[in-house]
């Protein structure tokens, strides 16, 4: 099932693009936007009903969910066994037994997650990256390693190691890490249905 993306081509108008000319492409950029985002994030963003499954190896009553803000839960299995004696709790699954007995079992939680509207901050991001991917696309193929470049006494400026970038539209490290703060959770591997 697709999601939609975080920003429109109206938002792109919004911005002074302009998106008749070339609506496959524009489409296509903020397709690649919001995937780039959700993936950051760890999180549809937008408001979203999904069922989650992962591996729990903790013993605490507190179990955290892989993705933020979760609105509800509407079923809980364990092993394939459904439970009913669980609370959300900020964000979290709580069960007076815990979540674990000696052995990693398989959670799989079908819920709400997301947000009801997309935050400007997040359409902006989404708009830029489209932007800049228009942007690539209409100019043609160029190196994403190149940082800097100069004309007269012509010279190019290389990123080194981690500092290279595989496309144009990669979202930098920082920003990452603030998306994954702000929609992450607590599971490192889950799987998304």
């Amino acid at each position: 099932m697709a999601l939609p993306d975080l920003a429109s081509a109206a938002d792109l108008s919004a911005r002074g693009i302009d998106t008749g000319s070339n609506a496959t492409l524009v489409s296509t950029m903020l397709g690649v936007a919001s995937s780039l985002v959700r993936e950051a994030s760890g999180s549809p963003v937008a408001q979203h009903t999904a069922t989650i499954a992962f591996y729990s190896t903790e013993w605490d009553q507190y179990l955290a969910l892989p993705t933020r803000p979760v609105t509800t839960v509407s079923a809980v299995t364990l092993d394939g066994t459904a439970v009913t004696d669980y609370k959300l709790v900020g964000g979290s699954l709580w069960r007076r037994s815990g979540w674990y007995s000696g052995e990693p079992v398989e959670v799989e939680v079908s819920l709400t997650c997301g947000l009801p509207e997309v935050p400007p901050h997040i359409v902006q991001l989404v708009c830029d990256l489209a932007i800049l991917g228009m942007n690539t696309a209409t100019a043609g193929a160029l190196d994403p390693r190149v940082i800097a470049e100069r004309i007269d006494d012509y010279s190019v400026t290389f990123a080194q190691g981690a500092a290279t970038v595989a496309s144009a539209m990669t979202i930098p490290k920082a920003t990452r890490v603030a998306l994954r703060a702000q929609f992450g959770g607590g599971v490192g591997s889950a799987r998304m249905r």
